[in-house]
């Protein structure tokens, strides 16, 4: 046989291809990619005490969704970027982190980000949740050893991760996801909004996921990234639990098998789940399952390779049918590029009618607490005393001298080919995420909160100021600390283009 007729042959029969292409027929994207898990869940008893109504102070149970550390390494064969996905109400306890990843896989220390969960299920120890008075020095040993073993298990990781890199391809895919809802609830009687379900306030249900496979087309993560609290699992609860979060990272998995799914918490600081504040572990494990699903069949869209319906002639099969078969035309980009930025934002200050507000509130909170001791009903005295407490810690922090210095707050960016993933520490509200996403250049952007490195806790936009509330009467941020955030963040883009 001539070889024009071999070749006629060959192609004949590549263009009659039963097994679809994938990545694996694609040229190398250069990036590498590695993932690896450590299971992080606590003993039982350890302390749980992340609600002021609760009256437990340590858990009884573990959610069998279990608690994980989940990692991810990425790199261009230059330059390595590591990041964590941790079942935790923030990544504070796990400030030496950075440096021991440098020391053992020569990842820069800034090039890892850790970025927490936040569940209030999990383990925690504060004086200002839980019943008060309560002896905390008891428990501080065994949850400083849970910590120290978290941080072992968090680098141990890292470093699986970092020896597990691969080939690979990456790609993102923006869609909605349905459980989150606006949590600050504005009071009819112009009283301060409370934290539960307002259908009315601004949501943002942003679904954003990425998904890498390796050289073969086989998934080796999925990122998903929504913004909700994971206060489903409330007061009543006494199961360590990742709250929803953790069955949507099961769901994801059970839909790309061998692959790990890691979940990074948005600008949720305003955004809770459509159904909450429970003791019931099927409602967490129902929410879940809905992103879950949501999240999974956006992944399973993504096409990690640049691959296109092809057209290659027509075949007679009863019908006259056109051959279109999805060829894969090369990779995608997968450059990696990194910026980060200490921002230095407005400090709240506090006018002496907001002192006196305040301390109106103790003296009403007063009044209240001492009728419910003599009202013999122990929920009511412990709800009383919590609103008391509640007020008290907010009055001595508003009192205390201002300093006059800004907040510094950092922001990390990173770009992989077509998507961005911008993080920051604290609990940014929606309006932040949602007004860098759509300004970002990029075709998916990520925007994460509770994530390590300076700042922390609320961050609200301008408007809320006037409301007050939770978050606003805790936050350390002045009014248009946000707005000076949004847009010193926005003009980083340029610096990873």
């Amino acid at each position: 046989m001539k070889r024009s007729a071999y070749l006629l042959l060959a192609a004949c029969l590549a263009f009659a291809d039963k097994v679809e292409q994938t990545a694996k027929n694609s040229p190398p994207s250069g990036l590498l990619a590695g993932a690896a898990r450590a299971d992080i869940s606590p003993p039982v008893g350890i302390p749980q005490m992340n609600w002021g109504a609760q009256t437990h102070v340590t858990a009884e149970a573990i959610d069998p969704a279990g608690m994980w550390a989940t990692a991810l390494v990425l790199s261009d064969g230059r330059r390595k970027f590591a990041m964590v996905d941790l079942d935790a109400l923030f990544s504070s306890h796990l400030t030496d982190v950075p440096a021991r990843v440098e020391k053992l896989t020569g990842i820069p220390a800034a090039h890892v980000r850790l970025g927490a969960t936040h569940t209030h299920a999990g383990p925690f120890l504060n004086a200002e949740k839980g019943p008060v008075g309560i002896d905390l020095d008891q428990y501080r040993a065994g949850f400083k050893n849970y910590w120290d073993l978290v941080s072992d298990k968090v680098v141990g990781a890292i470093v699986e991760a970092n020896s597990k890199l691969k080939p690979a391809h990456a790609a993102g895919r923006k869609g909605i996801g349905t459980i989150n809802v606006n949590r600050r609830v504005r009071a009819a009687n112009g009283a301060s909004p409370s934290v539960g379900r307002n259908s009315e306030g601004n949501v943002d249900r942003d679904l954003n996921v990425v998904r890498i496979d390796d050289a073969e087309g086989k998934p080796v993560a999925i990122l998903v990234n929504f913004q909700c609290h994971g206060t489903v699992m409330a007061w009543e609860n006494k199961a360590i639990s990742p709250d929803w979060p953790g069955m949507m990272r099961k769901v994801v998995e059970q839909t790309f098998p061998g692959s790990l799914c890691l979940f990074f918490q948005g600008a949720a600081g305003n955004q809770g789940p459509m159904e909450g504040f429970t003791g019931d572990l099927a409602v967490a494990h129902r929410l879940g399952r809905i992103l879950g699903h949501q999240a999974a069949a956006l992944a399973l869209q993504t096409e990690t390779t640049r691959r296109e319906p092809s057209f290659e002639g027509f075949s007679e099969s009863t019908a006259f049918i056109a051959k279109q078969p999805w060829r894969v035309k090369g990779p995608r980009d997968a450059t990696l590029k990194f910026a980060t930025k200490v921002l230095e934002l407005p400090a709240r200050s506090y006018t002496p009618s907001d002192i006196d507000r305040m301390s109106t509130a103790v003296r009403d909170a007063e009044v209240k607490a001492e009728a419910a001791r003599k009202s013999g009903d122990p929920w009511e005295k412990h709800v009383a005393e919590a609103r008391l407490r509640r007020f008290q810690d907010l009055l001595a922090k508003w009192k205390k001298p201002a300093s006059g210095e800004p907040v510094r707050v950092q922001v990390q960016m990173l770009r992989i080919g077509d998507i961005a993933l911008v993080a920051m520490p604290g609990e940014p509200f929606a309006e932040i995420g949602q007004a860098i996403k759509k300004a970002s250049p990029f075709g998916v952007t990520l925007f994460c909160g509770y994530s390590n490195g300076e700042g922390g806790d609320y961050m609200p936009v301008e408007s809320e100021y006037g409301h007050a509330g939770y978050e606003v009467d805790r936050t350390p941020y002045g009014v248009g600390a946000a707005e000076k955030l949004v847009r010193e963040t926005i003009a980083m883009f340029p610096e990873i283009r």
